[in-house]
């Protein structure tokens, strides 16, 4: 590793510390040295996967010391992950879950609004790009490699979209015609998708708090020939249109499902901020409840607080999703929902239900889950 390398790397982590995300906190170190490495960036992320392992196995070495070190490390998820991550995760991944934990394979999406699957997969072959089609879902592929290099994703035509929200898309299963409200829609992969499957043909109102990330999302919308969005800059709490055919709550979340795609997960999220988060979510699934619109909740994260504690207090209105694989056997409703998991599936990890807030029911006060998948 370079001299200027460590340094991108050494000021990156400070950023990091700051609270910026892993791809922002490496920009803002590039920025701030004015120097460009290349493969820096990868290298980042492999000192990124290791450091909690580093910082374990030699708690005294300074922050330098503990780059390097990383780049010689083999991980080992139960060294790598804090301890109170670890000792959640495992009763409910078991042992093979955990160390499987950080097993992602690159997938695109073929954006039908712009190619055939026929044409780029004919295209990728000619190129000689190792992939496969998901039988479930043809215009996915798996690929061998990242997709960001290929010519097809600059063109709009191929979109890195993860296996596990493809799946959240479908359990909606939006319909040509209808009025759809996502809550978080930013960056707009799920957006784009709703509106692949149904031709442009449907209305999305498509909410978001951040008005950088509403206008990233306006960007992609036309460089993926996305049409009939209608893009807020709102907070999915208080903002609600009254008619809508459905809900697509991508609720603010741990991310601790996207441990396998994002290293710094282990390094800034604290047990505290599950906390938060579930209060947020409970917030916005009683909204969904008070408007009676049929919701599919959808959350990033491996934590049956974000998951399945949230949705047994609404068993009344549940739709069973036969799709993925079942919940944490424990909780009450482990067989009426769904999640994805890094080592079965090579996906992030996600949880999703489905409810019809339109049907009369009553709300659990005290839901309760405990143990494992097993």
């Amino acid at each position: 590793m370079s001299q200027e390398c460590l340094e991108l790397i050494e000021k990156a982590l400070l950023n990091l510390v700051r609270g910026l995300s892993t791809e922002a906190s490496f920009k803002a170190a590039v920025r701030e040295l004015g120097i460009r490495v290349e493969g820096c960036y990868q290298t980042y992320f492999r000192v990124l996967r290791a450091l909690p392992q580093v910082k374990r196995l030699y708690p005294l070495l300074n922050r330098r010391r503990q780059i390097e070190e990383a780049l010689k490390q083999d991980i080992n998820p139960k060294l790598a992950l804090p301890t109170w991550i670890k000792e959640r995760l495992l009763p409910l991944l078991g042992e093979e879950g955990l160390n499987g934990l950080f097993t992602h394979y690159p997938w695109a999406r073929v954006n039908e609004l712009k190619i055939s699957v026929e044409e780029i997969t004919l295209d990728l072959r000619e190129r000689g790009v190792p992939f496969q089609q998901d039988p479930q879902f043809p215009f996915l592929l798996k690929l061998r490699d990242p997709p960001s290099t290929l010519p097809h994703v600059k063109e709009g035509t191929l979109i890195p979209q993860d296996r596990a929200s493809v799946l959240a898309v479908s359990v909606l299963d939006p319909k040509p015609g209808e009025t759809i409200l996502e809550v978080g829609s930013s960056p707009g992969v799920k957006t784009s998708l709703i509106q692949q499957l149904t031709r442009n043909s449907s209305q999305v109102v498509a909410v978001d708090i951040s008005k950088k990330r509403i206008e990233l999302q306006k960007e992609l919308m036309k460089k993926w020939s996305v049409e009939n969005v209608h893009l807020v800059q709102g907070d999915g709490i208080n903002f609600w249109v009254r008619r809508a055919d459905k809900i697509f709550m991508d609720a603010p979340c741990s991310n601790s499902g996207t441990i396998n795609v994002d290293p710094s997960i282990p390094l800034r999220l604290k047990r505290n901020d599950v906390v938060r988060l579930k209060i947020l979510q409970a917030r916005l699934l009683r909204r969904a409840l008070e408007l009676g619109i049929p919701t599919v909740y959808v959350t990033c994260s491996l934590f049956p607080e974000e998951g399945e504690f949230q949705v047994e207090r609404y068993q009344d209105y549940l739709i069973p999703i036969r799709t993925g694989s079942p919940g944490y056997r424990r909780s009450k409703v482990w067989l009426r929902v769904a999640r994805t998991f890094p080592h079965l599936d090579g996906s992030e990890g996600f949880f999703l239900a489905k409810l019809d807030f339109r049907k009369e029911g009553t709300i659990d006060p005290t839901p309760q889950l405990q143990g494992s998948r097993e």
